[in-house]
């Protein structure tokens, strides 16, 4: 039996890409999962199938921007499951752009669903994690743009994931003496919907072969990580961060390999807005 059977995870942006991936493995796993989702319509989507597949699912409607949202989406799953094990947070709502290239409203939005939502939801599962019977985990889903390279045009984005990696360090601290142990997951370059928006199929499949191990990552690689983090053989690592790029951000790559990625990136963005 798995170790993460009838365990609560709570897992954030699970109605699509990578949160989805997430959810669904730790389900058939057999750990019931709060699926937390902006779009109600896609996390039901992922419960029909997580139920369908034998397992137990919840859905709940989040908007990781918003404070009260972040501890609806905890007191969820106490009333639902009764305890949170493991909360892995992957909801992000951040814009594509350089400096003058992102409202405002865009930057924060991002900051907020991103770093300031880690921050709601640890303090709001503090005490069940710290009451799980095998310790709790908090996990957040960064990013390599920001932590361990730079990625033109995508400035916002690599702001709030640096944020977030500097969240989990300090977290970590605060909560290591309550056997709750933080840490990041920064992927590079994911199949994932958002991935696909951006790029469309043709320009995924060229950026993907262009990462040195030979393809782009998938949710599922995603998934491995997490449960590693969430397993007792993780007990004692804290305050880290595993890079998983396939060696994007070590190894030599393709010549114009970052083409396919800044013209998509272009093509996104009219006149730069205006601050206000």
């Amino acid at each position: 039996m798995s170790e993460f059977a009838g365990r609560c995870v709570i897992v954030t942006g699970a109605g699509r890409g990578i949160g989805r991936g997430v959810a669904q493995a730790f389900a058939a796993e057999g750990a019931h999962v709060v699926l937390g989702a902006r779009t109600l319509s896609y996390a039901a989507e992922a419960r029909e199938a997580i139920v369908a597949a034998g397992g137990r699912a919840e859905v709940c409607a989040l908007d990781a921007k918003d404070h009260q949202s972040c501890r609806d989406l905890v007191a969820t799953a106490i009333q639902v499951f009764g305890r949170i094990d493991v909360l892995v947070h992957c909801a992000a709502e951040i814009a594509h752009g350089g400096l003058g290239a992102v409202s405002d409203e865009a930057l924060e939005a991002g900051i907020a669903s991103t770093a300031k939502a880690a921050w709601w939801l640890l303090d709001a599962a503090r005490p069940h994690l710290a009451a799980a019977p095998q310790g709790g985990r908090f996990i957040v889903i960064g990013s390599v743009n920001g932590t361990f390279v730079t990625v033109p045009n995508m400035t916002a984005y690599g702001m709030a994931k640096a944020a977030l990696d500097a969240f989990v360090r300090g977290a970590a601290g605060d909560v290591v003496r309550e056997s709750i142990t933080v840490n990041a997951i920064n992927p590079g370059l994911v199949a994932s919907d958002n991935a696909l928006r951006v790029l469309g199929a043709e320009g995924l499949a060229a950026y993907g072969a262009t990462i040195p191990v030979g393809r782009a990552g998938t949710p599922d690689d995603i998934a491995h990580a997490c449960f590693f983090f969430a397993s007792q053989k993780a007990s004692y690592c804290t305050g880290s961060t595993l890079k998983l790029d396939g060696g994007a951000s070590v190894a030599p790559r393709a010549e114009g390999a970052d083409k396919v990625l800044q013209e998509r990136l272009r093509a996104q963005h009219g006149p730069a807005p205006k601050s206000v």
